[in-house]
Order: C-alpha cells, then structure tokens, then sequence
C-alpha cells in the first residue's frame, strides 16, 4: 500500500520512548514528522490523519496503564482507517492493560493497529533497575520491529482484515499512585523555568516554580532532571521505600513482547 508519510505520536518524559520510536522509525521509509506531546499544552493540537498516514503512537508504561496526561490530547485525535502501530516502554515490571487499552482507544477513534511492542527499558524512578537499557542488544530488536513493520505497509494493499491481538484485562487495572512529589529547595533555586518548561501535567505554576501541584504531578520526575540547580529532590525515605518494593517485582532480563 502506498503511504504518504509516518507521523510519530509520543509522550516521553525522560527520553526513552523518544528514542525507542525513532529508532523504530529509522527502519521505516517513509519521511517522518513527530507530534511530541511530552511538554503539558493548555491548548491541545489536533491530531488528524489520512487514510495514506502510518501513525507510531509511543507511550511508557504507568501502572500497567496508558499515562492519563497522553490520553488527555485524544479528544482531537482522529484517522481514517488509518494503519497505526503502539509502542509500551516499561521499566522491567509488567506492562499489564496498557498496550491493550491504546489499542482500543486509538482504533475508536478511527485507526487499524497493524503491529504493537512493549519494550522493557531502565526504571523511571529507580534507574538502576534495567540501568541502560534500552541496550545495544535491545536496539536490534526494537529496529527489527520496525524493519517487520516497513515489510508489512509495502507488502499489503489493504489493512481491513488485520486483527492484532495483544494482552490485557478490562476493565483495565486501576492506577497506582506514586507519591513521589518532588520538594524544592528554595535557598537553591532561581526560579529559571526549566521545570516548568519541560512538566508533562503542568503541575508547577510558571508564576511560582517553587511549588508543585501534586494533584497534577504524575511523579515522572522530568524536573528533578532538568534542574540544574539541583533544587529539586525527592524525599530519600520514600526512594529507599520504592526502591527496596520495586526490587521484588522488577526482572532486569526482561525481553520484548512483539505483536505482528
């Protein structure tokens, strides 16, 4: 089937489901134009595409689930059977309901999944586990999704009849809460911004960048990252806690689940 280009729609708060999709991306040939909807927009884009598009919806992976924040920019998106394949990155626990409920929410809003993958990459939070991960061993599989992926657009003239099965329970698992609301350093910080910048859930208020709104946060600590100041933390105990609850849960040898 004849495409006409690949749109890349991601959320990606620390880089590594950006990096995942592109590489996925790199083994496609199609010219590629990306929709990052990591940066909290109080206007949401529409995300319209035509029946010639291949979308490549990318996400990590909260609680089993599809993050709430990516969700929030749907009520724009719409295809016209337009082809569309999922990316989950998870960190080494479980990816439960999410690569199942992006299917269904993206196929009711007028999309053909032809392929999905979860992908175990390094912990969000506690990063030693799967630390480095995606690896070089994993970038191969992750470009030989793509390679799988560019096969099936070329070969097929129609999607109509592709039924991709991927798993998951409804209704979904509930979400979990991490209560891991970064704290500011007010002796340390400058009020630059970048926190601000850069929060998904625009959960800290341009007009004080010292607070932090915990309703809104969604703990992906994106901005203890960016602040060069270093003066945002999170509470040690409450890491300790995590860490040590993680530990007997997480595999770090986890493989990637490919669905084609």
């Amino acid at each position: 089937m004849k495409m006409n280009e690949l749109k890349l729609v991601y959320f990606s708060p620390t880089g590594t489901t950006r990096k995942v999709i592109m590489e996925v991306a790199k083994s496609i040939d199609l010219k590629s134009v990306s929709f990052n909807l990591t940066v909290h927009k109080e206007k949401k884009p529409s995300l319209q595409f035509k029946k010639e598009d291949f979308v490549l919806f990318g996400i990590p992976v909260y609680s089993g689930r599809v993050p709430r924040t990516f969700l929030e920019y749907f009520d724009l998106l719409k295809g016209e059977d337009t082809p569309a394949a999922l990316i989950a990155t998870y960190g080494c626990r479980e990816y439960e309901d999410a690569l199942l409920e992006l299917q269904t929410e993206v196929e009711k809003r007028g999309f053909k999944v032809i392929g999905a993958a979860a992908f175990p990459t390094e912990h969000s939070i506690i990063r030693s586990i799967g630390f480095g991960r995606p690896n070089k061993e994993d970038m191969k599989v992750i470009a030989d999704f793509g390679i799988q992926l560019n096969r099936r657009i070329k070969k097929e003239n129609s999607f109509e009849e592709f039924h991709i099965q991927v798993p998951g329970n409804t209704p979904y698992r509930k979400y979990g809460h991490v209560s891991l609301h970064p704290r500011t350093n007010r002796n340390l910080c400058t009020e630059c911004g970048a926190c601000v910048k850069t929060c998904p859930s625009g959960a800290i208020p341009a007009e004080n960048p010292k607070k932090t709104n915990k309703k809104s946060c969604i703990s992906c600590l994106k901005c203890v990252r960016v602040c060069k100041q270093k003066a945002r933390t999170v509470n040690s105990l409450k890491i300790s806690l995590t860490n040590r609850r993680l530990r007997k849960v997480c595999q770090n040898n986890k493989t990637a689940d490919i669905f084609v």
